[in-house]
């Protein structure tokens, strides 16, 4: 019988020292002798992140907590009266009163062989403007919600995303109150208003507004606004104009006039001597001459607008004004979904709403090049 006995290996080597060559063995080494003197004994970097999950770099650099927005401006609420409320509407109405077989100096006078007596009559006409309805939305991820609540800012990010849409919301705003949208009109381009043609044919410079025109042309053509505006309404003094809007280019002409015999400003000498200011029995009639952008290409050339700024003649509503409408947890996305919505009308000038080419508190003045 044979009996099956464990016998050892024999280790001849041994892998942990034998590993070493002999002529280092009991010797300690550094990196550089390792490594050899032209090379550097370096650490790689490591992957380190801080609180917010971002490289220790952000950590050890300095925050400005100050938020650099984009910088927008409008101007629509300087030119228009806008009246504010009355919740969401289909449309904005309003009436006019038409007369028919008005009095006068001739038909109302009654002698002894009078045999009828005049007959006056008055109606009312409604009148719609249409509404625009505004609405847009945000998605704020839940991710980025925990994230920001690390980071110290001025503004929180529903603020930030709140002022994108409200910039949004005033610029389209402008654009339907000065220009109309989907075939609409606006201040700017209402098929009803009187416009008049200015001969600048002597104007040399860039054939545009009135340069090369002599100052004394110039005040002569502001002055005739105002005689015509007297003529039409019948010496009417609250329905004289008290804005003009103009072209970029015509502003800056006027500002960059000096004259000796004004002793200012061409556009600071009208604001101040023109036959508005003389013929007014008001003593805090003030007219405003401002520059507009929109109005450099229209008519052609240019157009320069007059006009009553008053809400009797010249109104913008808005039924329901830019606001923060809901705001759900969208679990799709991941986020909080909030929608924004506002109303605005289009712009209303009952007393320009007659026969095209009538005289009205609203005219428009073209450049003819």
């Amino acid at each position: 019988m044979t009996t099956n006995v464990f016998e050892p290996t024999k280790v001849e080597k041994n892998f942990y020292v034998d590993s070493v060559p002999a002529a280092n063995r009991g010797k300690s080494f550094s990196i550089g002798d390792i490594y050899g003197p032209a090379k550097s004994a370096y650490v790689g970097d490591a992957t380190i992140h801080d609180a917010n999950f971002a490289f220790l770099t952000t950590t050890l650099a300095k925050l400005h907590e100050t938020l650099y927005e984009p910088k927008y401006f409008v101007t629509y609420a300087q030119d228009v009266p806008v009246n504010v409320g009355g919740g969401f509407v289909d449309y904005v109405s309003y009436f006019t009163v038409d007369w028919s077989g008005i009095m006068n100096e001739f038909r109302n006078v009654m002698g002894n062989n009078a045999n009828f007596i005049p007959r006056v009559n008055a109606g009312l006409s409604q009148k719609k403007v249409n509404v625009y309805t505004f609405e847009v939305a945000y998605d704020l991820r839940f991710v980025e919600l925990e994230k920001m609540k690390k980071l110290t800012l001025q503004k929180s990010i529903q603020d930030i995303y709140s002022n994108i849409i409200v910039a949004g919301w005033d610029l389209f705003v402008q654009k339907v109150a000065y220009e109309g949208i989907n075939g609409g009109h606006g201040l700017f381009n209402n098929p009803n208003v009187l416009t008049t043609t200015i001969d600048n044919s002597s104007a040399t410079v860039s054939n545009k507004g009135f340069f090369g025109m002599d100052d004394a042309a110039i005040v002569s053509f502001f002055n005739g606004m105002f005689e015509l505006c007297l003529e039409e309404t019948g010496m009417n003094l609250p329905l004289l104009f008290d804005t003009i809007l103009v072209p970029t280019f015509v502003g800056s002409d006027l500002s960059a006039r000096y004259s000796a015999l004004y002793t200012s400003t061409l556009r600071q000498f009208i604001l101040t001597h023109n036959l508005a200011v003389d013929e007014s029995s008001v003593d805090n009639f003030k007219l405003t001459i401002a520059s507009r952008p929109a109005l450099n290409t229209l008519g052609g050339h240019g157009r320069i607008v007059a006009y009553k700024k008053d809400s009797s003649f010249v109104r913008l509503d808005m039924p329901y004004p830019i606001q923060q409408y809901i705001t759900l947890p969208n679990i799709e996305r991941m986020s909080y979904t909030t929608a924004f919505v506002g109303q605005v009308s289009e712009i209303q000038c009952p007393y320009n709403d007659s026969t095209p080419g009538e005289f009205g508190p609203i005219t428009y003045w073209d450049f003819i090049k």
